[in-house]
């Protein structure tokens, strides 16, 4: 059986999720200025850091992104000499990416970043917490995609 939803506790929790989109946006243009690469780049950076050698459709199941949005974030990554593109294992139709020295230094960058923040908070939660939200997160997430 469902239980049942105040409307006020939906305002609530809609007002907390704008409130950490508006951050982490804001956090965003910040990275953007101080180390040349916004939040969803840096996460994909980290991800092909991970990864060395994944497909671009590979980082988007981690991303949980559609693949054109990740060949944009990789284009951008690219011209600026953080990431490259090359052929697998001689197949011309599928692509690896990896990082360039430059982008290999920023797999370690934390200090401002998004990544530094969720540490910092996952470090203070109490036990489960994390697990709960995530849940939560994921449940949403699912509920907001279409299809």
């Amino acid at each position: 059986m469902r239980a049942k939803v105040r409307r006020a506790q939906v305002i609530e929790v809609m007002e907390d999720i704008w409130a950490l989109t508006h951050a982490l946006e804001a956090r965003s243009k910040w990275m953007k200025r101080a180390y040349g690469v916004s939040g969803p780049q840096l996460l994909l950076i980290r991800i092909v850091g991970m990864n060395p050698g994944c497909s671009p459709s590979e980082a988007a199941r981690h991303l949980r992104l559609h693949a054109g949005t990740v060949t944009h974030l990789v284009a951008g990554l690219e011209k600026i000499g953080m990431m490259r593109r090359s052929e697998h294992n001689g197949d011309g139709r599928r692509v690896r990416l990896t990082l360039t020295r430059r982008g290999q230094r920023l797999t370690r960058l934390s200090v401002g970043t998004v990544h530094q923040a969720v540490g910092r908070t996952l470090a203070s939660a109490a036990h489960g917490e994390a697990a709960a939200a995530r849940t939560f997160i994921s449940k949403l997430a699912a509920e907001l995609t279409p299809g």
